[in-house]
C-alpha cells in the first residue's frame, strides 16, 4: 500500500514540474532567436490560447513556421522536444522500477537496532551515495507521510536526543 501512494506521489511530482512553471524569463525556442519582433509575437499568440488543443496548436505553429520559411527548424524542435520526453519517460519508468528495492533497503537500514546512530548514519550516507536518485525520493515522500508527530527529528524528540524547547 505505501508504494501505491509513493508511486502515486512521483507521479505527481513529476506531472507538476512537467507543466507550466512562473519563471522569471521565457525562454525563446532556438527557432525564434533571428525572427522579428512581429513573428515572435505572433507565435506567442498562438500559444496563449488556451483554448485550443495542443495538436490545434502545433498546426497553427507549423503554418506560422511555412510563413516564415522555418519549417525545417520547427519540425526539428519538435522532433528533439519528442524524444527529451521519451527519455524522461524512461527515466522514471526506470526509477519507478528500482523504488520497491530501495524502499525494502531504507527500511532494513533504519530497522536496524543492532547499529550505532553513527553506524545508521553511515549506512544511510552509503545507501544515498550508492543510490543517489531514488533517497532522494525516498526522503521526500517519507517528509510527506511524516509531518507532525511526537518524535519529530528523533527518538526522543530533538535531533540529538533532545526535545526542541530545551
Amino acid at each position: 500500500m505505501n508504494i501505491i501512494y509513493l508511486v502515486l506521489i512521483i507521479l505527481g511530482v513529476v506531472e507538476c514540474s512537467s507543466r507550466e512553471m512562473k519563471r522569471p524569463r521565457w525562454h525563446e525556442p532556438p527557432f525564434l532567436k533571428n525572427m522579428t519582433r512581429e513573428a515572435k509575437k505572433e507565435y506567442r499568440e498562438i500559444l496563449r490560447n488556451k483554448n485550443e488543443t495542443i495538436a490545434a496548436q502545433k498546426q497553427q505553429v507549423l503554418a506560422w513556421a511555412r510563413n516564415h520559411s522555418i519549417e525545417a527548424q520547427v519540425q526539428q524542435f519538435e522532433a528533439e522536444l519528442k524524444q527529451h520526453k521519451a527519455e524522461l519517460r524512461a527515466n522514471v519508468t526506470s526509477l519507478l522500477t528500482a523504488l520497491p528495492q530501495a524502499y525494502q533497503r531504507l527500511n532494513e537500514i533504519t530497522d536496524n537496532e543492532n547499529q550505532t546512530p553513527i553506524q545508521l548514519k553511515e549506512a544511510l550516507n552509503q545507501f544515498r551515495n550508492s543510490s543517489k536518485m531514488e533517497y532522494e525520493v525516498l526522503m521526500f515522500a517519507s517528509g510527506r507521510f511524516n509531518r507532525r508527530g511526537p518524535h519529530r527529528g528523533g527518538p526522543r524528540g530533538g535531533r540529538w536526543g533532545k526535545s526542541k524547547k530545551e
